[in-house]
């Protein structure tokens, strides 16, 4: 039996290096999903492989662990229709590995679902183990953003986007019970999003510890003081960063004090031409959309919505955009449960369920390789806890 353990940690071990691996190599490649297999570095095709592999084997080796909720139903449909999507709008030149290797990349998100899901139902030690562990694919990810940073700096563009595969790992971490790794990669993902200059993502980071704290110490736990010591923290951070913006020349406040200005990085723009397709789009072009990555070639400002709603609805078209919207409502309802069952995630549901929200709003998650790490939290979020389910 103890043997079984060890060879298990290290498999987990070995999924984990992967899944940092590939955030690493997702951001190297690019920062979007619109590439095809011909475009993706050898080392991608590889990670995504293992990683698709190694999930795939775990999760047949223990199917008695995993049940399919309603999140997990809905995240299948809408990674298969995804994926679909893909290969249909995949060019007439495709090889055959193209239709193999490129619906993995949305399959991934139903996968790590169920691989995170089989998990935390199967062992606490084991589930303890592969959370706290998530910690080097966070260094490994954070690691390769610094080198990203660095060039981007070079050749003068230093808001990154990449910063957000940082973001989308650290709820996995949450569900660490050692206190020091949680300080350590929340550390960790507020320097790579102050960095990054992503006034979005700094937001959501800042928003979503104070709904953790909110609801861990004001609902659940009864307590204020924490969370005005947090506020106070806040604060004083918010002085020195001050400080240090100071220092750099007032880059970070010029960049949050011209959102009206610039409307969000000409936001308010996109999101007009985007919804102008959309009312312009055909009936069956908006029943099941105009396919893969149409939002960035059919918009005449040649660029993605930033929105996925937007993006989702004229992409996938109303048969994924309503599974979409469940989705966020199946993630809320499942905080109220957790704290009606006085489940001790409910206060990490917060956090997940702020930040997937507001960077869905300003940006993307379900239609970019990180929507597979973020889908990790959500597997532990739906497990059943004390033999009620809360999803």
């Amino acid at each position: 039996m103890l043997k079984r353990i060890v060879l298990e940690k290290i498999y987990l071990l070995l999924t984990i290096f992967a899944i940092g691996g590939y955030s690493a190599m997702c951001m190297l490649t690019t920062e979007h999903s619109s590439i095809y297999i011909a475009e993706d570095p050898i080392p991608l095709k590889v990670l995504i492989g293992m990683l698709f592999i190694l999930t795939s084997c775990y999760i047949i080796a223990n199917r008695n662990q995993f049940k399919f909720n309603k999140i997990g139903r809905i995240l299948l449909f809408i990674s298969i229709y995804m994926a679909i999507t893909r290969v249909i709008s995949l060019p007439p030149t495709a090889g055959f590995l193209s239709y193999i290797y490129q619906p993995m990349r949305d399959l991934l998100i139903v996968m790590l679902f169920i691989f995170s899901y089989t998990i935390y139902s199967k062992s606490e030690e084991l589930y303890n183990f592969f959370t706290t562990g998530m910690l080097i694919a966070m260094m490994i990810t954070a690691f390769y953003y610094y080198q990203n940073w660095t060039f981007a700096n070079e050749i003068d563009e230093a808001h990154l986007g990449t910063s957000y595969y940082t973001l989308f790992i650290l709820p996995t971490i949450l569900f660490s019970p050692r206190k020091w790794i949680k300080y350590i990669a929340i550390a960790i993902t507020g320097v790579v999003i102050i960095s990054s200059f992503k006034r979005g993502g700094l937001i959501a980071l800042v928003l979503g510890v104070i709904a953790y704290l909110f609801v861990k110490e004001v609902l659940f736990e009864h307590k204020v003081t924490k969370l005005i010591l947090f506020v106070i923290i806040v604060i004083t951070l918010f002085i020195v960063l001050i400080y240090i913006d100071n220092a750099m020349g007032n880059i970070i406040s010029q960049r949050i004090l011209n959102i009206q200005e610039d409307g969000g990085s000409g936001r308010d723009q996109v999101w007009a031409t985007t919804w102008t397709m959309i009312r312009r789009s055909s009936p069956e072009h908006l029943i099941f959309g105009h396919g893969y990555n149409a939002v960035l070639n059919d918009s005449p400002l040649g660029l993605s919505a930033h929105n996925d709603f937007l993006e989702v609805l004229y992409n996938y078209g109303i048969v994924c955009f309503v599974p979409y919207i469940f989705l966020y409502l199946r993630l809320i309802q499942q905080i109220f449960a957790a704290i009606k069952l006085e489940d001790h995630r409910s206060f990490i549901m917060a956090f997940t369920c702020v930040v997937f929200i507001l960077i869905s709003m300003i940006s993307h998650v379900i239609v970019y390789p990180w929507a597979a790490l973020i889908a990790l939290s959500w597997g532990f979020m739906s497990a059943p806890h004390s033999n009620n389910n809360i999803a």
